[in-house]
């Protein structure tokens, strides 16, 4: 049998608890207004267009045959995955204008791991975003709804984008180097607007109505921030907001549920010469996300003005990426301020995924990082991408698609194809009623 955390779970008091292995650490590189849109609900996996193969893709196992890097989810679960897919170009509009006709290399294999695990809800972070919310729809309807390589196109009838703050002129000299402008000046890091978005994607209906999003909080206005004494004028912090992409609450209805859960989502955006007020401005995002669920945010306000978090009696699930990548380079996340306070908050729970797959990660590398989900250039690997429930919730399952050399699926995140995602499928099956 595969390892990996599958259903049935350990569960104590209703929260599972997940086993530790380790993971492959040279086997991962880098790779490089608000709107929801809803039709008719449909199955979560729908065959809507015709599929076909992925160049340098192995064929998809036969009809009935369940690969051992894969797992079926119970009919009743929610499955909510994230993925920081690194999806982008040298504006929107060029990106746009590389996806359409489904046949971009990158989009397909993207899409092709989505519909081998199969997710009720996708967070993808890392993907551009444009104005007229183009790239999300496109991926969504040339892409994950069209079946890859044999396998079942996703039927995701319902999306979510919205603009965040990567690459957007803030007008001052943010990174104190003598000059206005330049990617390091945005006010999050981006060479222009919407660089770095992300998008959701549901099987079910959001509530569009209740969205909220939170991309112009202004980072002077958490209390008791991290801002670094000194480092910025009052116009600079006039401008400088917290999020450096956003934090999106989106509330899904899922059948059988009294509520809605409320995914979540955000994902942590530092330039590359990560320097001490990324890591500062890091350290308040996840507390502002903490917060967020755990009914402290009093002082938060949303796009709109409304102010608090979510209620004690509310699901929810955090997904995306919860850290930086370089910021976890040189500490492990145990170690990394507000990240540790956050997975071992009283209010969510951490699964602890790890890898499907019959070759235990220990076998293919002894010295490997057991929850890594994203490459470093150095050869490193860091766990940066998380799928967090709230501590209430049952959860059935959790793992990472992460296969070995010769499995299912090896070639999707094979690092020596340059059409690999930048990070690795982390998913989790939620128990309903």
């Amino acid at each position: 049998m595969p390892t990996g955390q599958m259903h049935p779970a350990l569960r104590t008091r209703g929260v599972f608890k997940g086993a530790t292995s380790a993971c492959l650490v040279a086997s991962l590189m880098v790779a490089g207004s608000a709107a929801a849109q809803a039709s008719t609900p449909e199955p979560a996996v729908t065959a809507q267009l015709p599929g076909y193969p992925t160049p340098g893709q192995p064929v998809s196992p036969s009809a009935g045959e369940q690969p051992s890097t894969t797992v079926e989810k119970d009919a009743s679960d929610l499955r909510v995955a994230t993925l920081h897919a690194g999806l982008r170009s040298g504006s929107s509009a060029e990106l746009l204008d590389d996806l359409q006709g489904g046949m971009h290399p990158a989009a397909r294999v993207l899409a092709e791991t989505v519909q081998a695990n199969a997710p009720d809800v996708l967070v993808l972070t890392g993907i551009s975003y444009d104005e007229n919310q183009e790239i999300a729809e496109t991926l969504n309807s040339q892409y994950l709804a069209r079946g890859q390589n044999g396998q079942t196109g996703m039927q995701y009838s319902y999306t979510y984008t919205a603009p965040t703050n990567s690459g957007i002129d803030s007008g001052a000299d943010l990174d104190g180097d003598g000059r206005v402008g330049g990617p390091a000046d945005a006010i999050g890091y981006g060479s222009h607007p919407g660089e770095r978005g992300m998008a959701v994607f549901s099987a079910h209906p959001i509530a569009e109505d209740e969205v909220r999003t939170f991309q112009e909080f202004l980072w002077e206005d958490m209390p008791d921030n991290s801002m670094p004494e000194g480092q910025f004028s009052d116009l600079e912090k006039s401008v400088l907001r917290l999020p450096s992409t956003s934090m999106w609450d989106i509330p899904v209805e899922v059948p059988g549920e009294p509520g809605h859960v409320h995914v979540v989502a955000t994902d942590l955006n530092s330039s590359p010469r990560s320097a001490r007020p990324d890591e500062a401005r890091n350290e308040d995002q996840r507390r502002m996300v903490a917060d967020f669920v755990s009914g402290s945010a009093w002082y938060l306000y949303d796009d709109d003005g409304a102010r608090g978090g979510l209620g004690a009696e509310d699901s929810f699930v955090v997904a995306g990426s919860l850290a930086d990548e370089d910021e976890l380079a040189t500490s492990p996340a145990d170690k990394v301020p507000e990240l540790s306070s956050l997975l071992k908050s009283e209010v969510l729970q951490d699964p602890a995924p790890e890898a499907v797959t019959d070759e235990p990660l220990p076998e293919r590398d002894e010295a490997a990082d057991p929850q890594a989900t994203q490459g470093l250039s150095n050869g490193e690997a860091v766990r940066s991408s998380y799928v967090l429930p709230a501590t209430a919730l049952e959860v059935d399952g959790a793992g990472v698609f992460w296969p070995a050399e010769g499995e299912f699926g090896f070639n999707l995140v094979d690092p020596a194809e340059s059409a690999s995602p930048s990070g690795r499928l982390v998913w989790l099956d939620i128990a309903t009623s």
